[in-house]
């Protein structure tokens, strides 16, 4: 990660998705949105990103906090999948995890 990225208050980070346009980000908790810069895990960052950023192709595996993120979110999908899967039995969501 370069200086300026170290120096940086607080980050978002994006895990990579095909419809960055409809991404929609709130940042009404945090007085300051110059104060974050986004990480962005794809070669697109998102037009209604409301601070600066950097799109980082193949993220994942160059920087730690979106590989981190990447991992964070697959644990959450495959945790609804099984929540899921004991709610509608009938579209066997636990074999979608992973």
């Amino acid at each position: 990660m370069n200086k300026a990225l170290a120096e940086m208050d607080g980050c978002y980070v994006f895990v990579g998705g095909d419809d960055y346009d409809n991404v929609d980000v709130d940042v009404d908790n945090h007085k300051d949105s110059s104060s974050y810069y986004a990480l962005v895990d794809g070669n697109r960052v998102p037009k209604t990103l409301p601070c600066e950023s950097e799109s980082i192709v193949k993220g994942d595996s160059k920087e730690y906090s979106i590989g981190a993120a990447s991992i964070l979110a697959k644990v959450t999908r495959d945790r609804l999948m099984r929540e899921y899967d004991v709610l509608y039995p009938e579209y066997e969501l636990s074999r979608h995890k992973g």
